[in-house]
């Protein structure tokens, strides 16, 4: 995060705590009102239910806050697993509804896109998830100037040898392609990375500046599939 970024959420007193079950992978960061990060991941495949509310202890130990003291709560709202999403979704809408605290609703694509961008130097990223049924889901991302993750395009759903993308594009990432999406020149890409919380940190942070919070009864789920996005239960 830079300098300026983390003064600005500073001086707002903001502490957001982010949620991501979306994959295989389950991960909770808090980004502390001084600019602090604390964040666990985990890779376990239908262990999101059992591993969120410890995670969500945890790092609000490490950060030395009550939940009370939470401002915001972002989590991934799809595509994605739907079990996981709404695992992450329910537990986000309690404590939205529990703390009377707005909602950060973020893409899981947009979240694996800022992954990417946070671990390597590239610019553009063809993001891609495995959605089984020989589809996969898929976005392009492009950094922008804050060095954050910016859809060029829309989220699809489609099969794999129906992507079609800019060669200009420089990197991928997801296990989407491993599913039959195939490059077309060579480029780097890392079939095996995941979404993290921390990097849902900052689009989260982005949003809350940008005032594109929800309130717990209003976030919805983004399915892509059947392009619809549901709104999410109690």
């Amino acid at each position: 995060m830079l300098a300026s970024d983390k003064a600005r959420l500073y001086h707002r007193r903001v502490n957001i705590l982010a949620i991501d079950s979306a994959t295989e992978a389950c991960s909770v960061a808090l980004l502390r009102e001084d600019g602090k990060v604390f964040g666990e991941f985990e890779i376990a495949p239908r262990g999101h239910n059992r591993l969120l509310p410890e995670m969500m202890r945890r790092v609000l130990s490490q950060a030395a806050l009550e939940k009370s003291m939470l401002s915001h709560c972002a989590f991934s709202n799809g595509p994605g697993a739907f079990t996981g999403i709404r695992i992450a979704a329910a537990q986000a809408q309690g404590i939205g509804v529990g703390l009377n605290i707005p909602l950060i609703p973020v893409s899981t694509l947009a979240v694996l896109a800022q992954t990417s961008f946070d671990r390597y130097p590239h610019n553009s990223v063809l993001v891609a998830l495995d959605a089984r049924m020989q589809e996969i889901y898929w976005a392009l991302y492009r950094r922008d100037q804050r060095g954050c993750a910016c859809l060029s395009g829309s989220e699809r759903l489609t099969a794999a040898d129906a992507v079609n993308y800019d060669s200009a594009v420089e990197s991928g990432a997801g296990h989407g392609w491993l599913a039959g999406l195939h490059p077309v020149k060579q480029m780097p890409l890392d079939e095996a990375l995941l979404p993290d919380a921390r990097s849902l940190l900052r689009l989260a942070s982005q949003a809350v500046e940008q005032q594109l919070t929800v309130a717990a009864g209003d976030i919805t789920i983004n399915y892509l599939r059947n392009r619809v996005a549901e709104k999410a239960r109690n």
